[in-house]
């Protein structure tokens, strides 16, 4: 079993990328006030629904874009350490 881990960083970026897109581009929106004037009790029922619908549909947005940015961090972060652990392996030994 290998110990080492390859990663495209480019894929991964572009991944990162569509993401980014899609979860800014996700519709979150309902209607908040169906049924004007009514007061049957289904009417605001279904108002409540839409409300909660919208919270979380906002939530799950907000998520994707807190996920993307850390994915894109600890990217980052790995792929700065690459670049360090090649230039010690490059150092001439003596």
């Amino acid at each position: 079993m290998s110990s080492e881990i390859k990663m495209k960083y480019s894929d991964v970026k572009q991944t990162l990328s569509k993401l980014h897109s899609s979860s800014s581009a996700l519709q979150t929106s309902f209607p908040s006030s169906i049924g004007g004037n009514n007061v049957l009790d289904v009417v605001k029922q279904l108002n409540n629904l839409n409300k909660l619908l919208q919270q979380v549909g906002d939530s799950y947005k907000a998520l994707l874009l807190q996920n993307e940015e850390a994915t894109r961090s600890s990217v980052k972060f790995m792929s700065d350490i690459d670049h360090q652990l090649s230039s010690y392996r490059q150092l001439p030994t003596t």
